[in-house]
């Protein structure tokens, strides 16, 4: 019998404790080990502190937003996936979004099996 893959290490970034909760439980469930912080200034610490095998990060947090977050973890030459969450869904948000070098946008509210399928992609991409 083939051994279990290693857990995967992932920062969720996400102010709402509901949230935040409902992730960590189903990614820890899928193996990952999971931190989750929900303040934009220690999440841009924790990101660039150690490596991570993914980000799921909020858009809009206290502190610090998302895009800036994630611009910085860019700019300091991190190639982490970033899966970005978010209640903003217009056009110019998901533009932004992008544009500050995260790998794939979701738009709150999600369905949890879709959420799954993104981080797994997006984890096979980078093992």
């Amino acid at each position: 019998m083939p051994s279990p893959a290693p857990a995967r290490r992932i920062l969720v970034v996400e102010d709402d404790p509901k949230v935040a909760g409902l992730l960590a439980e189903a990614l820890g469930e899928e193996g990952h080990a999971v931190e989750v912080v929900g303040d934009g200034h220690l999440a841009a610490e924790r990101a660039l502190a150690q490596p991570w095998d993914l980000i799921l990060l909020d858009y809009m947090l206290p502190g610090r937003d998302g895009p800036g977050i994630a611009a910085e973890v860019r700019a300091a030459g991190h190639a982490t996936p970033i899966l970005m969450l978010s209640a903003r869904d217009a056009a110019e948000d998901v533009r932004l979004g992008r544009a500050s070098g995260v790998d794939d946008y979701l738009a709150k509210p999600f369905r949890l099996g879709e959420l799954l399928r993104r981080v797994d992609a997006l984890l096979e991409r980078t093992s």
